[in-house]
């Protein structure tokens, strides 16, 4: 009778039962959202920084406006632009007597502070406080010249690079002139009466 030899138990290999009884140390998957939430917590919100810069730039143009508005209204009713009367019968015009003024009252100041008469500016800075256009402040400071209402001197300053004109107001003649307008409305008044017209 043949003997039956019964098969050897089989038993799972050491190896396998560690690795299955061992849980995986890989990490388990998070949810997306998670993730997002985590990397939103991590770093904060950036600031709207296109509509920053439009707030800017309203802000910039309401305040440009309102300026605009507020120095036409002072050009029109606030400042204005005066000469002495007395200063058109001198010179004889509009540009020379405004000219004059600005000197007359430049050079006192210039005196009361320094001593001096003399009215130092460049002649872009003349022109500018003057008012004029170039050619209208070139004719009027030759007319005052040659009348010797103004003297005049220019040199070239090394440090600001510029042609400095310096202009003194010289009161004796200014005086003669205003003596010659004084004898003028004086005649004009005379002819008022002789023509039987009120003065």
């Amino acid at each position: 009778m043949a003997t039956t030899v019964p098969e050897p138990f089989s038993l799972p290999h050491p190896q396998l039962v560690t690795d299955a009884a061992t849980p995986s140390s890989s990490p388990a998957q998070t949810p997306r959202t998670a993730r997002q939430a985590r990397v939103s917590r991590r770093q904060p919100a950036m600031p709207d920084q296109l509509a920053e810069v439009r707030r800017r730039k309203t802000a910039e143009r309401t305040a440009v406006a309102r300026y605009v508005h507020e120095r036409l209204d002072a050009m029109e009713y606030r400042e204005v632009y005066t000469v002495p009367m007395l200063y058109v019968a001198v010179t004889g015009s509009l540009a020379p007597a405004h000219l004059l003024s600005l000197v007359a009252q430049w050079s006192e100041q210039t005196y009361a502070s320094t001593g001096s008469g003399w009215v130092r500016q460049s002649v872009q800075s003349w022109v500018n406080y003057s008012g004029l256009v170039e050619e209208d402040w070139l004719a009027a400071r030759e007319l005052l010249r040659q009348r010797g209402l103004i003297e005049e001197r220019r040199r070239y300053d090394t440090t600001s690079g510029e042609i400095v004109t310096e202009i003194a107001f010289v009161p004796s003649v200014f005086a003669a002139a205003v003596a010659k307008v004084r004898e003028q409305v004086r005649e004009e008044a005379r002819a008022h009466l002789r023509e039987g017209l009120p003065l």
